[in-house]
């Protein structure tokens, strides 16, 4: 049976960690049960990308080089999108934003603004004089979704260490529940049949749950992120 051809959106996802007494725990968030894609699923923040994310203007707000995003995800232009992407998912889904000197006061007043103004995010780092921290997200994998759902993505995971003092707060409407957890704690969740999780899920919290801190986590990933641009 051939499948109706769905669009493929580009996505970005972001895998937030924290160390703690059992190893590094990921930041995770269980999609509402009425969307139309993996619903109830437990999910790392993320999101299809904004064509406001490509935005050239966006490379006075982030310490990001557009010719170092593109060779990274092997793009001849607009790398860059997703990294913004990552870091706009994430303070709209979670209440966390990775700019300089940012505040959990200034973190509520981003997911407040991109609750009302979701292609807005350029907008608000301009008026609130914002760098975002693009520099700290670490290039993971990519996933395209395969044929046959509802919604296609072709989406790109990125590392990132959670900026201590920024508590998680979900947006009750993508997300309905937010924890942190170890890979193996969800995995086992999974397997007993409490979670549901998807395939790409599943791979990255396998190939995460290897490793005992984030600082070694980081290094390792962002030197084989190197190594396969030469």
């Amino acid at each position: 049976m051939k499948h109706q051809a769905v669009p493929i959106q580009p996505a970005a996802t972001i895998v937030l960690l924290r160390d703690s007494d059992q190893g590094p725990q990921i930041l995770m968030q269980q999609r509402n049960p009425e969307a139309i894609f993996v619903g109830g699923a437990w999910v790392f923040p993320g999101g299809k990308l904004d064509p406001h994310d490509e935005a050239s203007a966006w490379l006075e707000y982030c310490d990001l080089p557009p010719d170092a995003a593109n060779r990274l995800l092997e793009l001849e232009a607009h790398g860059h999108a997703y990294w913004i992407a990552a870091i706009r998912e994430l303070v709209e889904e979670a209440g966390i934003l990775l700019a300089e000197g940012a505040t959990p006061q200034l973190a509520a007043r981003a997911q407040q603004f991109l609750q009302q103004e979701p292609s807005g995010f350029l907008d608000f780092c301009s008026r609130n004089g914002l760098q975002l921290q693009t520099g700290k997200l670490r290039y993971l994998s990519r996933w395209i979704t395969p044929p046959g759902t509802p919604r296609r993505y072709d989406t790109r995971f990125f590392l990132c260490p959670w900026p201590e003092g920024q508590p998680p707060r979900q947006d009750d409407h993508e997300a309905v529940n937010t924890g942190w957890f170890t890979a193996t704690q969800a995995l086992t969740r999974y397997e007993k049949g409490d979670w549901d999780l998807v395939l790409p899920t599943i791979m990255t919290l396998r190939h995460l749950s290897r490793y005992n801190n984030v600082q070694e986590l980081l290094q390792q990933e962002g030197q084989a992120a190197h190594n396969k641009t030469g």
